[in-house]
């Protein structure tokens, strides 16, 4: 295998896999943001690799950097698990959230918002208050029309558990 310094796909691939690293070496590899190139943060965290596996440190990816990379990436991946899901909404029969509401759980549903925003043309996605404004309104009733739930303005259980689908699909780049 040559250097791949020049390959977008290949950059890509071994920046996806340093980013996983990252979070397996409790930060001991640099965060490198996908995307592609092969700048100054890529060759940071391609010598710390090297460093830390034993590899000689040229900050380029070679035959054996590349299958010592990939490698380490698989097996972080099988140590790794998923986390439990975190219950924030109330389990009371009936609960919405409506406008007007102040709470920690709106904050919640605005943060959603947000991250939905790069994902949902005319979801706004302001940065969160933890209060049910106008914006949040229109932002949940613009969510509810584009996944045929009823159009409401108001989070209830359905919207909520449709939201919770649309961010995790969102963070796993899904879409």
């Amino acid at each position: 295998m040559r250097n791949i310094t020049t390959d977008f796909d290949s950059i890509f691939a071994a920046q996806k896999y340093l980013n996983a690293l990252h979070y397996a070496t409790n930060g001991e590899i640099p965060l490198v943001n996908p995307d592609g190139i092969y700048g100054p943060e890529t060759t940071a965290a391609v010598k710390k690799f090297q460093q830390l596996y034993g590899l000689p440190e040229t900050g380029d990816v070679d035959y054996a950097t590349w299958n010592a990379i990939y490698d380490s990436y698989l097996l972080a991946g099988k140590m790794s698990y998923r986390p439990a899901p975190l219950h924030v909404y109330p389990d009371e029969p009936g609960y919405a959230l409506q406008p007007g509401e102040r709470s920690d759980i709106v904050a919640i549903v605005q943060f959603i918002l947000r991250a939905l925003g790069n994902v949902y043309a005319g979801v706004e996605g302001r940065p969160p208050t933890g209060v049910y404004d106008e914006q949040t309104r229109k932002d949940i009733s613009e969510f509810q029309k584009i996944n045929s739930l009823p159009v409401t303005g108001i989070v209830d259980r359905r919207t909520w558990d449709a939201l919770a689908s649309a961010y995790d699909r969102s963070s796993r780049n899904d879409y």
